[in-house]
């Protein structure tokens, strides 16, 4: 199967707080092949590249999950760019959009049969991450607001889509009935056996006890996009629905242990049925990322993956925020605000979903379309993004 183009390069999060509390080096077990994990920076959002073999055609394959594609100014430059659902800036008839989302939850098994088990809890929690998952503000519905302006009732993410576009999703806009829901179905555990070449681990547990697996990124990649999509088309999952990869408290690295950890990324690749969306994300239980707790993956993962589907929505550079060192160039809107959390509270249980940055701060917009003029979800970004060179 032929593997859609991965635009973006691997992008850090800055800052010593972010930096994971990695071990210091250790012997490897004798035999299994697993090393241990010496040092590197949490990655969220890392797109492995494979060769184009052609795959410069996905960008005019339609088949694919619902999306529209339109144009945007900043300054004298015109930005063309595609995102999951409906056009906001239209007045629709039927205005919501529902995506069957398909949960997959993976078992990671390393080569020396330490296992990470999303449906089972670790020794950090008392609830399986995929149980924790399906009751969080990703899959479950409740109001929001921001500065006293109501919202709506939708999940984190379709919030953040109507507050990203307030001007035209809340009562005064064109659109109010505007949503963008996730209709979240559970697939059974699939099992997925690393190699030794591409197993590693963490050589000392969490406060809590709990060890933090790792595999290496391409080797995963290339497993799901080859392998594992192809044997979901029997419990449904086509080029139009979103498949959800969720792993508990195991990690990517590229290439070499050095350069970890990867919590999640999301992906297209190219189909004899068209283009295919997924993402994968890490639920954090062991506490090991503490600026990546619980649901915040999820939640830049699927955020992405609403507004840059096809991973190459184009922007002016800016950067040098959040997780991005340098300067980049696209329409990632949980780059810049990686390590910034919003406390939500879901029945009875706090979670940490990521806060995520309004279109109007990557396309200098002002006033900002986004809810109460600002500029991201929480309020984090009160002005669009600064140039950078």
């Amino acid at each position: 199967m032929a593997h859609g183009i991965r635009r973006s390069p691997a992008r850090l999060l800055a800052g010593a707080a972010l930096v994971a509390a990695l071990v210091s080096p250790a012997a490897s077990s004798a035999g299994t092949g697993v090393q241990p994990i010496r040092g590197g920076r949490v990655i969220v959002d890392f797109r492995p590249h494979h060769p184009s073999s052609g795959t410069r055609a996905v960008a005019t394959q339609s088949t694919t999950v619902t999306h529209f594609s339109t144009t945007v100014k900043d300054g004298t430059k015109t930005f063309t760019y595609a995102m999951v659902g409906k056009n906001p800036f239209v007045k629709l008839t039927a205005p919501s959009t529902t995506i069957t989302t398909y949960l997959v939850p993976l078992k990671i098994v390393l080569s020396n049969h330490d296992t990470f088990d999303p449906t089972v809890h670790g020794s950090c929690d008392t609830v399986s991450a995929e149980t924790r998952t399906t009751q969080s503000p990703i899959v479950v519905s409740q109001a929001y607001s921001q500065g006293g302006t109501a919202l709506g009732t939708g999940q984190y993410t379709d919030i953040f889509r109507r507050a990203e576009f307030f001007s035209q999703t809340g009562p005064a806009g064109i659109n109010p009935g505007y949503h963008l829901n996730l209709n979240v179905v559970t697939l059974p555990l699939v099992t997925l056996n690393v190699p030794a070449a591409d197993s590693a681990e963490f050589t000392h547990p969490t406060a809590c006890g709990e060890q933090t697996g790792a595999f290496e990124i391409n080797w995963f990649d290339h497993a799901l996009t080859s392998t594992v999509l192809p044997n979901l088309k029997s419990k449904g999952v086509t080029v139009k629905t979103f498949p959800l990869f969720l792993l508990r408290d195991v990690v990517g690295y590229d290439n070499v242990t050095t350069n970890c950890c990867i919590l999640g990324y999301h992906g297209v690749t190219q189909t004899g049925a068209g283009r295919q969306t997924y993402a994968v994300a890490d639920y954090e239980s062991s506490k090991r990322f503490s600026d990546a707790l619980d649901v915040n993956t999820l939640a830049h993962e699927v955020g992405e993956w609403q507004d840059d589907p096809f991973g190459n929505d184009p922007t002016k550079p800016w950067g040098h925020i959040g997780q991005v060192s340098g300067c980049q160039s696209n329409l990632e809107v949980g780059d810049p605000l990686s390590g910034t959390s919003v406390n939500v509270i879901t029945g009875g249980h706090t979670y940490h979903p990521q806060e995520l940055a309004f279109f109007s701060w990557f396309y200098h917009q002002s006033p900002s379309l986004g809810v109460n003029g600002l500029y991201s979800n929480n309020g984090t970004f009160t002005s669009p993004a600064a140039p950078c060179h």
